[in-house]
């Protein structure tokens, strides 16, 4: 009986390396993965408008064409964003649905490269878009799948590290190639980017792949405040700020280049190289540390700072159009979008404890960010025709203005941290 038991022992002994040496393999894929696709994704989501605009600017296209196959991508995405969300709290085939989009992105893009028609490309960046708006709540789906409750706002932090550097990275790279090259080859470059995408998803576990479990919660706090989340009046609130921070953000830099071309205050193409680099190149820390300090702080007084800043920065730039200018412009940008991006997943991750349907909300939340992004082009662009730069950029700080005070007045505390972790022993 000894000997049988000390040989249980030591083969318990030696299988539990193994098993822990397995699960960390896992988590080094998993890890390795999510950083790849975040990095390489990112210019398939926030930039392929841009390099169409210029493709299709150069093929001599009316802006009224130009204006309505860029907005056919905001329709895809709005769309897909909604329709995912809820799909992904019913299905946990993860992986297959972002190799779908990886595809789904790759093979229009090419086709709009070698046939630029109308039809073509309106149905191309309506598919497109859609698919490459699926990335940002698939990624996070998975990051919460494979890194667990306790490391989701690190691993979205990291995801938002490595999104913001490779929108740095890779548009300044296609900028380049695209002046040197041709205008074309910035689409073939997404094309590729969301190929090599695939390999990256391949590398994924299983876990990827993991029903969500739903905690187990008094029936009075099932779905925020004892009804459906999408009716909780404080998800109401942060989704009304997050469209009034969207639209004093989304139009900004766009104004910014097409005024330096206007009064040839300098290279527009220029600016628009300092514009990201100083902006994503600040993200990145930012979007690090407040991923690793979401567990431990509350929400609002971030959310609160970082929404302070957007309407000075607006005003900095209605101010003055000098480099200096622009470049703290952008820091405060970088420090202001940092916080909301990562916080945005924090807060909704909240508002839907226990009542599931997490997706959802955050396909939600994404997809009137976007129509929040359309409203300010539109509007702005109107304003600007009628009133000029300085009273788009009012406009777009005033809107800024709006959603800071809603934000102070009316959202609630969403997280409480635990007594423990405000007062480490």
């Amino acid at each position: 009986m000894t000997v049988t038991t000390t040989r249980s022992h030591t083969a318990d002994a030696r299988e539990e390396p193994a098993c822990s040496s397995d699960a960390e393999g896992s988590g080094r894929r998993n890890t390795v993965a999510l950083d790849g696709l975040s990095f390489l994704l990112a210019d398939v989501q926030d930039n392929l408008g841009a390099f169409l605009t210029a493709l299709l600017a150069a093929y001599g296209w009316p802006a009224s064409d130009i204006g309505t196959t860029i907005a056919a991508g905001g329709v895809g995405a709005v769309m897909a964003r909604v329709i995912g969300g809820w799909a992904l709290d019913k299905v946990s085939s993860r992986r297959a649905l972002l190799a779908a989009c990886c595809l789904m992105t790759a093979v229009p893009i090419a086709v709009a490269a070698v046939f630029p028609g109308f039809w073509q490309i309106t149905c191309v960046h309506f598919l497109a878009g859609g698919a490459g708006a699926l990335f940002s709540p698939l990624l996070a789906a998975i990051s919460r799948e494979t890194a667990g409750d306790d490391g989701y706002m690190a691993r979205m932090g990291r995801n938002e590290a490595f999104n913001h550097s490779g929108n740095a990275v890779v548009a300044c790279v296609m900028s380049v190639v695209g002046g040197t090259v041709g205008p074309v080859a910035p689409l073939w470059a997404i094309t590729g980017l969301a190929a090599i995408s695939l390999l990256f998803v391949g590398l994924m576990t299983r876990r990827a792949d993991a029903p969500e479990v739903k905690p187990a919660v008094p029936d009075g706090r099932k779905g925020g405040r004892g009804g459906h989340p999408l009716t909780d009046r404080r998800l109401l609130i942060f989704l009304a700020c997050y469209l009034m921070f969207n639209v004093a953000n989304g139009a900004t830099v766009p104004l910014l280049i097409e005024r330096q071309a206007v009064f040839h205050f300098g290279s527009p193409s220029s600016m628009t190289a300092l514009c990201i680099i100083v902006a994503q190149a600040t993200m990145v820390p930012v979007a690090c540390i407040v991923g690793r300090a979401a567990r431990h702080w509350p929400r609002r007084l971030p959310v609160l700072l970082a929404l302070a800043l957007q309407p000075v920065r607006d005003l900095l730039i209605m101010w003055s159009a000098h480099w200096p200018a622009m470049c703290a412009a952008e820091v405060l940008d970088g420090l202001s979008s940092g916080v909301i991006l990562v916080l945005f997943y924090a807060v909704l991750s909240d508002l839907s404890s226990g009542g599931g349907q997490r997706n959802l909300l955050i396909g939600t939340g994404l997809a009137v960010g976007t129509i929040g992004a359309l409203l300010s082009n539109f509007g702005s662009g109107l304003i600007a025709t009628r009133f000029g730069f300085n009273g788009a950029f009012l406009a777009l700080a005033g809107s800024g203005v709006l959603a800071f005070m809603l934000f102070l007045f009316a959202m609630p505390e969403t997280h409480v941290v635990p007594e423990r972790m405000a007062r480490p022993s």
